[in-house]
């Protein structure tokens, strides 16, 4: 044999490793008060509470115009948390362009269809404590309080809501107090989604004690402090955290970057995982699950 005449072969190049990789989770963007759309896997819309009222007092942001129904877009799915104005007003205008399934406590259902004008077989009741599966999600749902006992008997909501033409808002309206319906959504993608409002969070610790939301949309009530917003977030088992009705605190802690910063401040001396992020009105964003490349090992802890 002739070493000579043996050709060595040629090395291959190595693959090289990924630095990073990116998966959608979602998207969303908040409108006004609860009112949020979320873009699902698949392309199907969510909104919750639809409000965007085209008064200029209630956007209470003199660069950001008022949401028309000609932007809104496609919507899928609405959920309603509780049947007050401020919660419900623009359901009409979602249906303009839209023929979605309204989920809602069954107690106040024939109401919303009655004040509003929406086809009962549009409408999916449902019963607080009750798991129920649609096409692009799978729902699990919780009673809450909206107010504390013995302090607002009810909320008319003023010129700003009223409308005399409308008799049938009064007995939708007179519900908001009673009803108060929170929720947990669990994607196809097995992402979860986590809607916690109002003022009593027991039942929501207990039932997410071992299953903790990916998203967190927690009501900032008006006079909530950062550091009790924090507790609370922690409490749910938050990981990301949206507030909700953050417009309603215009008048007091109005700036809501800081809050935000404060929350995340909080969460970071207790050394909890969780952080808050303060959306931009009307601005969509997208929300994404991702590994990249850690300069430092001590980045990764």
């Amino acid at each position: 044999m002739n070493l000579d005449k043996i050709v060595p072969l040629q090395e291959k190049p190595e693959t090289p490793y990924q630095t990073s990789i990116t998966i959608p989770c979602l998207k969303f963007r908040w409108i006004h008060a609860q009112c949020f759309q979320f873009e699902l896997p698949g392309g199907k819309v969510l909104m919750t509470d639809p409000f965007f009222p085209q008064h200029p007092k209630a956007w209470k942001e003199k660069t950001t115009p008022p949401l028309t129904t000609a932007e809104l877009g496609r919507v899928d799915y609405v959920t309603i948390n509780h049947s007050h104005f401020d919660h419900t007003a623009n359901l009409p205008d979602v249906f303009q362009n839209n023929r979605p399934t309204v989920i809602c406590d069954r107690i106040f259902a024939r109401e919303l269809s009655a004040a509003f004008h929406i086809p009962e077989a549009c409408i999916h009741p449902i019963v607080p404590g009750l798991s129920y599966h649609f096409e692009d999600f799978m729902l699990n749902t919780f009673s809450g309080n909206h107010t504390d006992l013995g302090t607002v008997s009810n909320f008319d909501g003023g010129e700003l809501f009223a409308d005399p033409r409308n008799p049938a808002i009064g007995p939708l309206n007179s519900y908001g107090c009673l009803y108060n319906t929170n929720y947990a959504f669990t994607l196809k993608n097995g992402f979860s989604i986590g809607f916690a409002a109002g003022v009593d969070l027991t039942d929501l610790r207990e039932a997410w004690r071992t299953c903790k939301p990916g998203l967190l949309l927690r009501q900032r009530i008006a006079t909530t402090t950062a550091e009790k917003y924090a507790e609370e977030c922690r409490s749910l088992g938050a990981q990301l955290v949206l507030p909700m009705h953050q417009d309603a605190s215009s008048s007091e802690n109005c700036d809501m970057n800081l809050f935000t910063q404060r929350v995340n401040e909080k969460f970071a001396l207790e050394n909890h995982t969780a952080r808050m992020f303060n959306p931009k009105r009307l601005q969509w964003y997208s929300l994404e699950s991702r590994i990249c490349l850690s300069e430092k090992a001590e980045d990764l802890f």
